[in-house]
């Protein structure tokens, strides 16, 4: 029980760890989904704006940082020239490490106040080399010693500002001021050389200099801001511009797709409203033959019978009259069974077996070939391979037609008594070949009917139902007749042609 439970837990506790991962999985599709959603110029919008601001932001600080600094610069070298001339005059006693007299203090003082009043200077310290401040506005500073580190620079003859860090232990007077201080150390030389006697370090009060700074900056950030944004103004223009000639040109493609695609489907329309109306011709075809066949049969054919008839008993009647009477007879009655036999022939070629709705074309066809047999006394061989027992009717009235036609065109110009019908299925494609060893025919004398449907009713037969029909044919070597069909009245491709070299005749 315990360790279902834990079991349980277990799978909680995965299915919480992974419902994050799958939150994030599922926020990323959407976000790119709804990137994908949004045209070139929103795309463009806003990333150029991220990108350019964020380029603003740099450009601006940097040109701010390079402002300040050149402000800080100018300030510092001209508070130093301006300092050192009323400091270097009284400390030329410290050439030797000393420090300046009684007399040069009180000068150092006056001077110290005329600075105060004139640059805001909040106190002075003069450093000795080795640390000891030995003047300073604040005179409990004088004479202790602190760290170098701060007047090294100036001891190499640098003149080193910033703002105050005010942490020193030098600086507990300018701490207690509590306002922003700018502090500058100057090296002082020993007069006509390059010597540095001392170091001198001012303080001032930094406030207008900070407004003076901060103002740079506006006007430095101002500038980056107006140029960026013309500059973003400026793209998204012209972005603007061929985004809406994209969208123009997207939106004419899309109607000329459209168009396109409502003339296919009218083409389709037309075209199996072709198709309908050669089938509907086709059996119309099958309809008038079929009835021309009954009607021969049960018309012209019982009336001629009935002459005969009548004439034998006209015979009987007649066997006391001269033998010239006998003898015209004879051969009303020879013209009369010749005409009835050619009837006969006709309608035998007109009729079709009962297909129905669907039919079998293997015993449709033994049935053409065992009439056609009777009739003319030739051998017809007869193959069917892989057919099924029931195909569409207008499929198998086709198949029946084209063989039937065939046949007789064989037996008429061919001058061959035998012919062979092979039959196959294989991959919902039906193929048909009805083949002599006759005389054939040239291109220049195409083997044509002038009786019954004829190769030109053949063609149109196959190509109703969506076929192909072509003729193999060689002088002396005799024909073959092509047909492939689709079960389902699709067009197909009409298998390769013998080795030899027939001449090749399409429909």
């Amino acid at each position: 029980m315990s360790s279902s439970i834990t079991g349980e837990e277990e799978s909680m506790t995965e299915r919480a760890s992974s419902s994050p991962t799958r939150n994030i999985r599922i926020a990323r599709r959407q976000l790119r989904s709804w990137w994908i959603r949004r045209s070139l110029f929103e795309q463009f919008a806003m990333l150029s704006t991220l990108v350019l601001s964020l380029s603003v932001l740099a450009v601006g600080g940097w040109v701010g940082t390079r402002i300040a600094d050149g402000v800080l610069r100018g300030t510092s070298g001209a508070a130093a020239l301006y300092v050192s001339n009323f400091l270097e005059p009284y400390v030329q006693s410290m050439d030797d490490g000393g420090v300046p007299s009684a007399e040069d203090a009180r000068s150092l003082d006056a001077v110290g106040e005329l600075l105060k009043s004139r640059r805001h200077v909040a106190s002075i310290k003069i450093w000795r080399p080795d640390g000891t401040i030995v003047y300073s506005t604040q005179k409990g500073l004088i004479g202790r010693r602190f760290p170098t580190t701060d007047i090294a620079p100036s001891l190499r003859g640098e003149i080193h500002a910033g703002m105050a860090d005010l942490t020193d232990d030098d600086s507990e007077f300018e701490r207690a001021l509590s306002m922003p201080l700018y502090e500058i150390f100057i090296p002082l030389y020993k007069n006509q050389t390059e010597k540095i006697i001392a170091v001198a370090e001012i303080y001032e009060d930094a406030r207008s200099l900070l407004r003076d700074q901060a103002s740079a900056e506006r006007s430095a950030w101002l500038v980056v801001g107006f140029v960026g944004l013309g500059t973003l103004l400026t793209l998204f223009v012209v972005v603007h511009q061929g985004s809406v000639t994209i969208k123009m040109q997207r939106s004419a493609i899309k109607q000329r797709f459209r168009d396109k695609m409502l003339l296919h489907r009218h083409n389709d329309t037309l075209k199996l409203e072709t198709e309908n109306a050669l089938r509907t011709a086709a059996r119309i075809d099958d309809l008038v033959h079929t009835r021309l066949g009954a009607e021969l049969h049960d018309g012209p054919a019982q009336l001629m019978s009935f002459v005969l008839l009548r004439l034998e008993a006209l015979e009987h009647d007649l066997n006391d009259r001269p033998a010239s009477t006998g003898a015209l007879l004879a051969e009303l009655r020879s013209a009369l069974q010749d005409a009835l036999k050619e009837l006969r022939a006709i309608a035998a070629d007109l009729l079709l077996p009962e297909i129905g709705e669907v039919g079998d074309p293997s015993q449709a066809l033994r049935k053409i070939i065992r009439g056609h047999e009777s009739r003319t006394g030739c051998i017809v061989d007869f193959e069917a391979v892989n057919v099924p027992e029931k195909l569409p009717r207008d499929i198998v009235r086709c198949v029946v037609r084209v063989v039937q036609e065939s046949l007789n065109n064989s037996y008429k110009h061919s001058g061959s008594n035998r012919q062979v019908v092979r039959l196959a299925y294989a991959n919902e494609m039906l193929s048909l070949s009805v083949r002599d060893t006759g005389c054939g025919f040239s291109n220049a004398a195409p083997a044509t009917s002038q009786s019954g449907l004829g190769m030109p009713g053949m063609v149109s037969r196959v190509r109703a139902l969506g076929g192909e029909f072509s003729v193999i044919t060689n002088p002396e070597k005799g024909t073959e007749i092509l047909c492939v069909l689709s079960s389902y009245g699709s067009t197909v491709a009409v298998r390769d042609a013998p080795s030899i070299d027939p001449s090749i005749k399409k429909y």
